[in-house]
């Protein structure tokens, strides 16, 4: 992802079906015991696995800074070519939320499925993405054939 992307309040690429999107409040909370003064999210907790008929399941932990009006409102995906030169997935879950720091965090299950994955597909990078726009550092997840990760 480029630093340009950060600059737009939409992340890079095209909206996943909301039908295809399953969001969980997890209702459970972690707290940091030093007070930070970073709005950046923190990146998401990834497991990749593929089903039966081939498709690519991901499976995400998100973190997003306790207020009454932090919403997850989209997942987005963009094909991408890595670092490495090979084929990559990237995808950012959109919220909103206030722009200030936090030292306590809400969890959120973010499950969704994508259909027909390039066959040469090495990895995945997904991203926590505030709309005002602020973005996660990425976690990056390698794909391991049509096993599970």
């Amino acid at each position: 992802m480029s630093t340009d992307t950060m600059a737009t309040k939409t992340p890079p690429g095209t909206q996943i079906n909301p039908k295809n999107v399953t969001i969980t409040p997890l209702n459970s909370q972690i707290s940091f015991s030093y007070n930070a003064t970073s709005v950046k999210p923190l990146p998401p907790l990834v497991q990749v696995s593929f089903s039966p008929d081939g498709n690519l399941q991901i499976s995400n932990i998100v973190f997003i800074a306790a207020s009454e009006n932090a919403v997850i409102t989209s997942v987005y995906q963009e094909s991408v070519i890595s670092d490495e030169g090979t084929t990559q997935l990237d995808f950012f879950i959109d919220y909103d939320a206030p722009e200030e720091s936090f030292q306590t965090f809400n969890a959120f299950r973010v499950d969704f499925v994508i259909q027909n994955p390039p066959s040469d597909l090495q990895q995945i990078e997904t991203y926590l993405w505030d709309e005002d726009p602020v973005g996660s550092r990425g976690t990056i997840t390698v794909i391991d054939g049509k096993g599970s990760n």
